[in-house]
């Protein structure tokens, strides 16, 4: 009984694989009537559409606009010092120093000094409201059910807005970074971006200062090791470090942004407000308005008729069970 050969009867194989054919009819029934139903519903389906694209056309001018800004940095990968290139950079990742200055600028202390920036401008005392209307309507909201987010200051709920919308991003292939912001207005959002640019260059002016007050402190105490105070050396270097202390005391005191003199940088491109919208997009709207509503025709006309036919078939068959 163990050896005996299993045997197939090909005849009832055959009748199982025409059986299988009954999902395709009943799927192409199917489909048959769902075209039979449309049809049926045409003038429905029809009004349903142009009732979606009429409300769409009327709340698309009802939307607010919103205009994008983009400014683009050029990060210095090579230092100014000419002779001593090869040494500091020979082996560092150019990748890994952009993504380092996009993270300089999407930190907490950077976007401290930018809203800074921003509170200081006159004319974003009346042009508040994207950063404080959103957010303080829901202030007692939030403090209840997420009191992590909660933010006690105007002053605070513009740093938190910055973080949330202010876009920075950094191309490892081409060594940009791109900053990109959209406001109510396209110059309102052209002037926080730039103000992250104008930021940015002063922080790399400090830092450009607090080097060489160190280079000229270093060789000045060379220079007093060497040959001693009295020294022609040791003089010009004392006065190289005096003048390197002024021109530190000079950037660091300079708080307005000139925008006149970040135009002559060739490390950044600013950004020039854009008078086009980039919201509401009209052709995505009445392009989903389209489909949502021929989706929802469809699917009423097939359950009207599938009411109908439930109704038919309910009279039909009651004088038979009476």
């Amino acid at each position: 009984m163990m050896n005996t050969p299993l045997k197939l009867d090909h005849e009832k194989r055959s009748d199982f694989q025409f059986e299988r054919s009954d999902y395709r009819d009943h799927y192409e029934d199917l489909a048959f009537g769902i075209l039979r139903s449309i049809a049926r519903r045409k003038w429905l389906v029809a009004w349903l559409v142009m009732l979606t694209l009429a409300l769409a056309c009327i709340t698309i001018p009802m939307l607010p606009r919103k205009y994008s800004a983009e400014a683009l940095i050029y990060p210095n990968l090579f230092p100014r010092d000419q002779g001593r290139r090869e040494q500091s950079f020979a082996s560092v990742d150019a990748a890994a120093i952009v993504s380092a200055e996009a993270h300089l600028i999407r930190s907490d202390a950077f976007l401290h000094a930018v809203a800074t920036r921003l509170w200081q401008v006159p004319e974003a005392t009346t042009s508040r409201s994207w950063a404080t209307q959103s957010l303080a309507s829901l202030d007692w909201l939030r403090a209840t059910l997420l009191p992590e987010t909660r933010n006690h200051s105007p002053f605070d709920r513009m740093v938190a807005m910055l973080r949330d919308k202010v876009a920075v991003t950094n191309d490892t292939r081409s060594y940009i970074i791109s900053i990109s912001f959209a406001a109510p207005s396209p110059d309102e959002a052209a002037r926080v971006v730039n103000a992250f640019l104008i930021q940015y260059l002063r922080d790399k002016a400090i830092q450009r200062g607090l080097d060489s007050v160190n280079a000229a402190a270093g060789q000045l105490k060379q220079q007093l090791a060497v040959y001693g105070d009295k020294h022609p050396k040791t003089l010009q270097a004392v006065a190289d470090l005096d003048a390197a202390r002024d021109a530190l005391e000079v950037v660091t005191s300079r708080q307005d942004g000139d925008q006149e003199g970040v135009t002559s940088d060739q490390s950044v491109k600013l950004a020039v407000p854009n008078q086009t919208p980039t919201s509401p997009r009209g052709f995505v709207i009445l392009g989903l308005a389209l489909l949502s509503s021929l989706l929802a025709g469809v699917g009423l006309a097939i359950w009207l008729d599938g009411r109908e036919a439930k109704r038919k078939h309910a009279v039909r068959h009651q004088p038979q069970l009476q």
